[in-house]
Parts: structure tokens; sequence; C-alpha cells
């Protein structure tokens, strides 16, 4: 009987329990419903980010400039590290640094201190190139070192194949994703794509069951400059020749087209976006773009084409040009004495004469209207961007109401005015073409569609430009302050520039610093090239045809050889 009440007792204890489990299982159902499946779904599935590959930059013969390779930041969670010492066989950490120091390419006692500090998250390397990664990875495998506490985040990481080439062009695209300057800032809504993310269901071993596009990885575009690598290099090493020979501050060229296509922009010293902490800040900015200078003689063909332009003069016009004249209370005068003569328009873009310049300039104000000739500065591009789609300065221009009573004796010889070296080769280019002033540019395609550009605004009559084709050509004549400027078989057109520095402490203008600078296209009668040379501050001065011609020469008889550019008959 006593056997048969303890039995009767367990089986109730049982049923309860059973009924409990019963009534667990329904509440579980009911009240934990959401909660259960939502730490469900985080057992089983899990989220990816896809990072969209960044197009790629090359030139207009589809070499490329800036491409991407897969690459990620490597980081480490030193206390995962550090648990493995207490696992079965214990894993020390100096192994793995020995490791991972080798395949990275990282100092090993840096390393080893990383993996031990304790600390949650430090990167053992950014943007490190997916090949390093798996050679750790094999290297790991063979010596049976477990890798415990390493993460790996997908990134973009940036290679310049021809290294400085067109460096400061290009620009940069940092560690984290972002583009620094340059092309890579200018053109980065275009080349960085949309990341994507997929969902992957895993069973309760963690291995993959499928995959699920959440969001479609979108890559970026791919950009085709008008860049010639070839006409880069050819600019490169000729003004790295006058860095050499003349040791400027630093120095520039551009080579355009005369329809405003940018074949080669080049900087001294120059910079490689592979190796920027080797670069000094001041010379990673492009200053075909972002040097304001006041631009000297080279601005000279302002004042002979607005006044053509406007009848205010012809090629004929006789001036009476003495040494020196007085403006107020400045007197200007030319660079070479000489007596009181009897000039052309012609002749005195020929010789440079401060004095004729003036006069003409005067003239054009007196016939048009005290604004006449800031008008002309202003038709022809200054005072504002260029439009050439990449960071850049656009100069500074004194307004009208505030000119001094010596203003006009400093504007058309190209003092008082701020200017960018693209600036003025957009004013060659303008003459160059037959007159039409168009917005320079160096995309022409993306995505492998051509960019369709606004077709410019008429300056000057076909005529007259070419009438200052015809004067330009003398200043490199005999008598011309680039007679010594050759290049055989090929005429050339252009005006060159010795500007003196305004030295702020001393309120004038420096006899030993300088800007020395040429400005012009080749051939003179069929233009093909506009190239433009800027020297800031040679050493010991030096006029812009002894600093600045070499370079242009050499890179007007490279560009009609390559160009196949017949020549003169």
């Amino acid at each position: 009987m006593y056997a048969d009440r303890r039995l009767r007792v367990l089986f109730a204890i049982s049923m309860t329990l059973v009924a409990l489990a019963g009534l667990r299982s329904v509440w579980f159902a009911l009240a934990k419903a959401d909660t259960l499946s939502v730490r469900a779904a985080g057992q089983q599935l899990q989220g990816r980010d896809v990072l969209a590959l960044r197009g790629e930059i090359a030139d207009r013969n589809g070499d490329p400039l800036a491409v991407s390779e897969p690459a990620a930041d490597v980081a480490v969670s030193s206390k995962q590290v550090l648990e493995m010492k207490a696992q079965t066989p214990p894993q020390q950490p100096a192994a793995m640094a020995a490791v991972i120091a080798k395949s990275l390419e990282l100092p090993e006692d840096e390393v080893l201190a990383k993996l031990s500090s304790g600390k949650g998250f430090e990167y053992l390397g950014r943007t490190v190139p997916d090949t390093k990664i798996q050679a750790m990875k094999d290297r790991a495998k063979r010596l049976k070192i477990r890798l415990n506490g390493i993460t790996y985040t997908p990134r973009n990481r940036r290679v310049y194949p021809n290294n400085a080439l067109a460096g400061q062009v290009l620009g940069t695209f940092g560690i984290d994703d972002k583009a620094g300057s340059g092309l890579e800032y200018a053109l980065d809504s275009r080349l960085r794509g949309v990341n994507g993310r997929t969902v992957d269901t895993n069973a309760g071993s963690g291995s993959a069951l499928r995959r699920k596009i959440e969001k479609p990885m979108v890559p970026g575009k791919d950009v085709g400059l008008t860049l010639d690598t070839r006409i880069q290099q050819m600019t490169e090493d000729a003004l790295q020749e006058l860095g050499q020979t003349y040791r400027p501050k630093r120095a520039t060229a551009i080579v355009m087209q005369p329809d405003g296509q940018v074949l080669s922009m080049a900087n001294w010293p120059r910079v490689n976006p592979n190796h920027l902490d080797a670069a000094s800040a001041p010379y990673t900015n492009n200053l075909a773009l972002n040097f304001n200078y006041e631009p000297g003689s080279t601005f000279k063909a302002v004042a002979v084409s607005g006044a053509l332009q406007d009848h205010v003069v012809t090629p004929e016009t006789p001036f009476t040009v003495p040494y020196s004249i007085q403006v107020a209370d400045r007197t200007i005068s030319d660079a070479h004495g000489h007596g009181t003569e009897v000039m052309t328009p012609g002749r005195i873009l020929a010789e440079s004469s401060n004095v004729g310049a003036i006069k003409i300039g005067l003239k054009l104000n007196q016939d048009k209207g005290k604004g006449a000739f800031d008008g002309w500065m202003r038709k022809f591009g200054f005072g504002r961007p260029t439009g050439i789609g990449m960071p850049e300065q656009q100069g500074l221009l004194l307004p009208v109401d505030k000119y001094s009573g010596s203003t006009m004796g400093n504007l058309p010889i190209g003092q008082g005015q701020f200017v960018t070296p693209m600036q003025i080769a957009n004013l060659y280019a303008t003459v160059a073409n037959g007159g039409i002033l168009r917005k320079p540019t160096v995309v022409r395609t993306v995505g492998g569609d051509l960019v369709e550009r606004p077709k410019g605004t008429r300056v000057l009559r076909p005529e007259v430009a070419k009438e200052v084709q015809g004067m330009l050509t003398g200043v490199f004549e005999a008598g011309g302050t680039a007679s010594g400027v050759k290049v055989p078989g090929y005429s050339l057109a252009g005006k060159t520039g010795t500007t003196e520095i305004f030295d702020e402490k001393l309120g004038e203008y420096s006899k030993t610093r300088n800007v020395a600078s040429i400005a012009g296209f080749a051939p003179a009668k069929d233009p093909r090239v506009i190239i433009v040379v800027v020297a800031d501050e040679p050493a010991g001065g030096g006029y812009g045809a002894t600093v600045a011609g070499p370079a242009f020469a050499q890179i007007a008889r490279y560009a009609m050889q390559y160009l196949k550019v017949p020549t003169n008959k």
C-alpha cells in the first residue's frame, strides 16, 4: 500500500511538471514569439556590405592612370588573441606576430605590441592588398598558426601605374575611402559607385545555405581623359630640365589643343601619389590651375586683341613710343633702353614694349569708355574660373571703380591683376582657334560615353584672330624677345613674360624675385597645340625667353613630331 501511494505521488509530480512544461511552451509561443524569431534570425542571417569598385582613370588612348585593386583594412582584437594562450594547445602571440609581420611587411615588435595590448580593436594595416592578406593566411596555415581575432574590412586601394606621371593632376584618394584632391576629388561622384548588400543564411554549424542580394552593387564609372601620357611625359621631362637648370621654387606647364582639350598638365617638383608621405604639402597642388600670379607681358595680347576687335587700332596704326611713360604718379619704362620710336601693334608685341602696350590700353579706354579694357579682360575669361571641372583658382581683377590714376599703367602690361596659367592658355587658345573662347577640359569620356561640351563664345572676329596670330609670330623672329627659341621646320607664335614679384614688406616690386613665363602655339599658321610654361622665382631671376623658352621649344618639337604635323613648306 505504501508503494502504491508513493507511485501515485510520483505520477502526480510528473504530470504537474508536464503540465508546467506545456504551459511554458504555450507562453513562449505567444508572448516571446517575436523576440525568439529575431534572435533566431540573428543566428542564421548575416548581412554583409559589398564595396563598390572605384572606376578607373585612363588617358585618351586608354592607358591606365589610376586603378583600384582588392584590399582591406586589417585589424586585431588583442583580447581574442590573448584568450588563445589558455586554449589547448596554447598559442603564443609571438608566433602569430611573426607571421603577420613577415606577410604585411611590418616591424615584428610593433605587431607583437598590438597583439599583446589587451585592446579590443587596433589597426595592423590600412588598405592592405588582398595578395598580401592571402599570403599571410597561407603562411599561417602552413605553420598551423591560428589567426583568431583578425578582421578584414574591404577597401578601395588606389594604385597609380605611372607613379609620379600627372601626380598633382590625378590627385589623391585616402585610406579612408575619401578623395582628397585633383581629379580623384573632382570626379568622385562618377568614380565612386554605389555599395551593395547581401544577406547570407547560415546553418547552425555556421556553413552557408544561401545568399540573397538585398541591394545590388553598382561599380563606379571609368573615366577617359583628354591627357596623352606620351605628351605628358615629355612635358614633365622638359619641366624637370628647367627645374634642374634654373632652380625655381616651382614650375608648371600646359599643353592644350586649340579647342580646349588638355593634352598635358605638368608640375615641378613632381609628386608620386603612390607615396604621398614623401611629398611636401606645397608641392601637391596643381599649379596649372591654382597658381595666382601677375602674368606680365604674356598679357599684352589682351590689349592688342581688344583694340583691334573694337576698331580702335589697325595692324598698321603707328604709335610714338619713347623709352618711358608717366601715368599719374608712376613712371614705367621699357625693359631695354631706346630712343623715341614709331611702332605698330605688331612691333609692340614682338619687342614687348611696355610703353606701347600702355598706350594701346589707354587709347582703348579713351575711345570706348573707362571700363573698356576691364571688359576685354573679362571677355577673355579672366577674373572667373575657367570651368575646367577641377578645383581651381579664379584669379583677381580690380573693379573699375577701385582704379587709381596709375592703374592703367599696370594692367595692359600684366601687372595689378592675378591670373592662373590655365587662364593664359585659354587666352592663347582663343587667338589660335579663330576667336572662340571655350571651357578647357580634361575629361573626354565617362562610362565609355563622350562628354558633350558647350560650343563656346565668339570673342574675336576670325580676321582679327588671324591678325593677332601673325603679330605673335614676330616674337620668335629677329628682333623679337624670343628670337632664340626655335623648332626647326616649324613657325612659332606667342609671347614671353618676365614679371617682378610685388614685395609687400617693401611696398614695391622686387628687383631680385620674378616669375618667368612663355605662352604661345605651334605651328603659327595652323595651330595644333597651345603651350604655356611658368617658372616661379627662378634662382637669380631670368627672362621668360631664357628660363621658360627652352622648355617651350622642347615641348613644341616633340608635340609636332608625335602628332605628325607637316613641316613648313
